[in-house]
C-alpha cells in the first residue's frame, strides 16, 4: 500500500510538473518574437484603376520572397492571445532586377492549445490571423516610389517549449494589396497591386 501511494505521489508530482510549465506561458502571458520568413509560388496582380487608351495592367510571375519579422502578445485567456507584429519582406517580380519591399505594421489575434511533453517540455500548437497596413517601397536609380494598402493572412503554427523558451515553425499564406502611381513615360497611371503567397516562418520567442 504504501509503494502505491508513492507511486501515485510521483506520478501526481510529474503531472504537475508538466502542466506548471504550460501554465507559466498563462501565468506570464508576454512573449517576444523574432522569426524569419519565406514567401514564394503564384502571380501578382496589377490592375489599371483610370480609365483611358493606354495598357497598363495584368499578371506577373513572382520570384521567392524573403525577410524577417518581429512579434509582440499578450495572453488575455486560456485559448486566445492578441499582439502587433512588424514584418519586412523582399520581393522581386520575375524578370526585374531590382527587389521592392513590403513594411507590415499588424495587430494580430492567436488562438493557442498546449500539449504537455515531459516534465520540462510542452508542445504549443495554434492558428495565427495578422491583419494590418503596408508600405510597399522600390528605388529605382535616384528615384523612389512608394505604395500603401493593407494585408492579411492565415498560418498555423506549432512550438516547442522549453522553460522561458520556445522555437516555432508556421506555414500558411500572407495577401497584400497596394495602392500607387506608375510613371510610363508619356502619363501616370494610378494602380492597385495584389499579391498572395505561401508563407514559411521560422523563429523563437521568449516569455516575460
Amino acid at each position: 500500500m504504501v509503494a502505491s501511494a508513492l507511486a501515485f505521489a510521483v506520478v501526481t508530482l510529474g503531472a504537475g510538473q508538466a502542466d506548471a510549465q504550460t501554465n507559466r506561458w498563462r501565468s506570464e502571458p508576454t512573449r517576444i518574437s523574432g522569426y524569419f520568413t519565406l514567401q514564394a509560388c503564384c502571380e501578382g496582380h496589377f490592375i489599371d484603376r483610370d480609365e483611358g487608351t493606354l495598357d497598363f495592367g495584368g499578371d506577373a510571375d513572382m520570384d521567392p520572397g524573403f525577410g524577417f519579422g518581429l512579434r509582440a502578445e499578450r495572453r488575455v485567456a486560456d485559448f486566445l492571445a492578441l499582439g502587433g507584429l512588424f514584418e519586412m519582406l523582399a520581393w522581386k517580380l520575375d524578370g526585374d532586377d531590382d527587389r521592392e519591399f513590403f513594411v507590415d505594421v499588424d495587430v494580430f489575434a492567436k488562438v493557442p492549445f498546449e500539449v504537455p511533453l515531459t516534465n520540462s517540455m510542452a508542445l504549443e500548437v495554434y492558428a495565427l490571423l495578422p491583419f494590418g497596413f503596408t508600405g510597399a517601397f522600390q528605388n529605382e536609380g535616384d528615384e523612389s516610389e512608394s505604395a500603401f494598402g493593407l494585408n492579411l493572412g492565415l498560418l498555423g503554427g506549432a512550438m516547442l517549449i522549453l522553460d522561458s523558451f520556445g522555437f516555432f515553425v508556421e506555414l500558411g499564406f500572407r495577401h497584400h494589396s497596394v495602392f500607387g502611381e506608375a510613371d510610363l513615360g508619356v502619363a501616370t497611371r494610378d494602380y492597385r497591386f495584389g499579391l498572395t503567397q505561401f508563407a514559411f516562418n521560422f523563429g523563437a520567442s521568449v516569455v516575460f
